[in-house]
């Protein structure tokens, strides 16, 4: 996959009297008045805070009404973006790395765990076992399990949460940050 460079970009999200969010108007920008559509110079889509949102008020900055989200997108619209809504900023690496890491992925375990595929394993394992299999047949399934439990390995259950951390996400969706 190759990688597209971008620019993070740090929203406000207000709330509209419905109780919905109101984001700014992408179609206002003038590359998208141009012809340009928004998703197209959307390289990573909204991550938003969750460690707080519209209706909790953690004394941080994100007061009960409001949420912060971030995108990558293109220089380009980052810098329109900026110039047309006051609720639009943009934000160094770092401290995109750390609304990533912090806010936005911090309630997400390391490892994506396929509950089915382990349970199936040890299924598989006593059925062989209550069935009389071989001691070889037996071990090789032994070894099959303790694959699926190594988030590393390319077995079936356990699976590294690739989009876990900034560093790893910009490898697996394939993007980096313009200096």
């Amino acid at each position: 996959m190759s990688s597209r460079e971008g620019v993070a970009i740090k929203v406000k999200i207000g709330l509209k009297a419905n109780g919905h969010a109101l984001y700014p108007n992408w179609g206002l920008l003038p590359m998208v008045q141009g012809g340009t559509t928004p998703e197209s110079q959307q390289i990573v889509k909204w991550k938003y805070d969750k460690s707080s949102g519209h209706d909790e008020d953690d004394g941080g900055d994100s007061p009960v009404g409001t949420q912060w989200g971030m995108m990558i997108v293109t220089e380009q619209f980052a810098n329109e973006a900026v110039a047309m809504f006051p609720a639009v900023s943009i934000v160094t690496e770092v401290e995109a790395e750390t609304f990533w890491n912090d806010k936005a992925y911090s309630h997400l375990d390391d490892d994506i765990v396929s509950v089915n595929a382990l349970q199936g394993l040890l299924l598989r394992l006593d059925a062989l076992e209550r069935a009389g299999g071989s001691a070889a047949e037996i071990a090789a399934m032994k070894a099959k399990i303790k694959n699926s439990e190594n988030p590393n390995h390319s077995a079936a259950g356990v699976k590294k949460n690739k989009t876990k951390y900034f560093n790893d996400a910009k490898v697996h969706l394939g993007f980096t940050i313009k200096p």
